[in-house]
């Protein structure tokens, strides 16, 4: 029951998976343009995607339960699938943030 306990494999897998999904829908290259137009479509997009990873996450609740351990894990390879993809360290920190606050 321990070792079942300890087992975050699932949830590091979806933790990137997330990660590779706001890489390809928010791309870094739209966050550093000053062309107001394309900023504001790319926070559009951003909005968008996390409302995607939301209900990812609400479907990945329903089938795997998380503990503490493993909501760390989650978030820890969550936050450097983003690092690993060239976001800054102020964005991959909010939107851990954000994910973690969202596992109930």
């Amino acid at each position: 029951m321990f070792l079942k306990w300890l087992d975050a494999t699932e949830a590091k897998k979806f933790g990137l998976e997330m990660a590779e999904l706001i890489s390809h829908r928010t791309p870094i290259e739209a966050k550093d343009k000053q062309q107001e137009r394309l900023l504001k479509n790319a926070e559009k997009r951003h909005e968008a995607t996390l409302v995607l990873v939301e209900k990812r996450l609400a479907n990945f609740q329903k089938s795997h339960s998380l503990n503490v351990y493993t909501k760390a894990q989650l978030g820890s390879s969550f936050k450097y699938g983003l690092l690993d993809n060239g976001y800054g360290q102020e964005f991959c920190n909010q939107t851990t943030t954000w994910l973690l606050l969202k596992c109930k």
